[in-house]
């Protein structure tokens, strides 16, 4: 058995998943995780996969059930980690819009040494000026004292109001 990631990327319309889920069936493979998100008409899948068969099998057979779709697939060789780990805190970052938020804040979050296991941010742009905003779930380390200080100095810096919540597990 083979652990593989399969991505897909295009653009939206029906059937993508179940394409790729109906290969993944007849192959014998079975999936541990997978995510799917949408943003302006555009499509990103990813499934963590156990396949008893080689990449390029799964790969060309997908290829194939695809096609239609207009839509790339790629599968590559996974890291076998196991599935990502549950996450410990919720950020929620807001405020004036403004170029290089994401990456300001995204890096006091791995400076710290916690990892972001998903996130969403998008512009306000309704109100006047623009308020942009992000949520995010983050894997922090054992002692999370350093992500809650290196986010206070890079949301001050910046002029964004932020939240971190531990949760319970």
């Amino acid at each position: 058995m083979a652990d593989v990631a399969v991505t897909a990327l295009g653009t939206d319309r029906p059937g993508i998943v179940a394409a790729i889920a109906e290969v993944l069936r007849d192959h014998g493979s079975n999936v541990s995780e997978a995510t799917m998100t949408t943003l302006a008409g555009h499509v990103a899948v990813v499934f963590q996969v156990r396949t008893p068969d080689t990449p390029e099998a799964l790969q060309a057979d997908l290829d194939t059930a695809t096609a239609p779709l207009g839509i790339s697939v790629s599968v590559a060789p996974a890291s076998g980690r196991g599935p990502t780990p549950p996450a410990t805190h919720l950020l929620s970052v807001y405020g004036p819009d403004q170029p290089g938020l994401l990456a300001e804040v995204t890096r006091a979050v791995a400076d710290s040494g916690a990892t972001i296991i998903g996130f969403d941010s998008q512009v306000l742009a309704d109100e006047e000026p623009s308020t942009w905003a992000m949520s995010a779930e983050v894997v922090a380390p054992r002692e999370p004292g350093r992500l809650g200080g290196d986010l206070d100095d890079a949301c001050e810096r910046l002029g964004l109001d932020h939240g971190l919540t531990e949760l319970g597990g």
